[in-house]
């Protein structure tokens, strides 16, 4: 038979005392999450009542989780991404403000051989403004280091303006050649000065995006004022 080993009284006391207190630590640990978690929720709560409320007294709107036609020209393509939305009438155009967010999740394999999924959460604010009448589907974004690289190898691509600085600096894209003659010279010039953003059209729905979160209201214009200026040049030709 073989020999039953006992812990001394001492060390079998210290062991108790060991988990116990793991036991404690992952209890503290675990109602540590929960409080962030609930605080997380109540700030968030609190962030949308202010905008609300500040939608009430500027005589805007605040809408929750709204449907929004825009999605599949943003990053991440998400239809349900649209947290809320605030919709007004400045300087007589209607015009729209969105907290919009996607989430990318990606899969990485250690060295053990076990697979770790993690994801990452990108959250961008959305400017739109209606038009008086429709455009062709048309976007103007930034050269980046490929396109600048392609265009350097190949020469202008089939919807250059012809205005070599603009050109090197920008990319405009549309349904069919010859649309960016829509792109105006006061528009170009816009660009090139770092007046006015990235943009696309399309039906008579103007929009612009950039990174973070409807935080601010004292930052609306900075996204609205450079995206009216494209709506009028854009309807006068310019």
């Amino acid at each position: 038979m073989w020999p039953v080993t006992t812990l001394p009284p001492v060390e079998r006391m210290g062991s108790v005392f060991w988990m116990g207190g793991c036991a404690a630590v992952a209890v503290l640990l675990g109602a540590g999450l929960v409080a962030l978690v609930v605080a997380a929720h109540r700030r968030e709560r609190e962030r949308r009542e202010d905008w609300r409320q500040w939608a009430a007294r500027h005589g805007w709107t605040f809408t929750e989780r709204p449907e929004i036609t825009w999605t599949d020209r943003v990053p991440g393509r998400s239809r349900r991404g649209v947290r809320f939305a605030l919709t007004g009438t400045p300087h007589g155009r209607p015009v729209c403000v969105a907290e919009y967010a996607y989430t990318e999740s990606y899969t990485s394999t250690g060295a053990d051989g076990n697979q770790t999924t993690n994801s990452q959460t990108h959250t961008y604010v959305v400017g739109s403004v209606w038009l008086r009448r429709p455009f062709p589907a048309l976007a103007v974004g930034p050269r980046h280091t490929f396109s600048k690289l392609g265009r350097a190898l190949f020469g202008s691509d089939t919807y250059a303006t012809g205005h070599e600085e603009f050109d090197r600096q920008w990319r405009v894209a549309a349904a069919v050649p010859g649309q960016q003659a829509l792109v105006g010279p006061t528009l170009i010039a816009a660009h090139l000065a770092g007046a006015v953003p990235a943009w696309s059209v399309r039906g008579a729905e103007l929009i612009t995006y950039r990174r973070g979160r409807l935080e601010d209201p004292a930052l609306l214009p900075s996204l609205l004022t450079p995206l009216l200026t494209v709506a009028d040049l854009l309807e006068q030709g310019r």
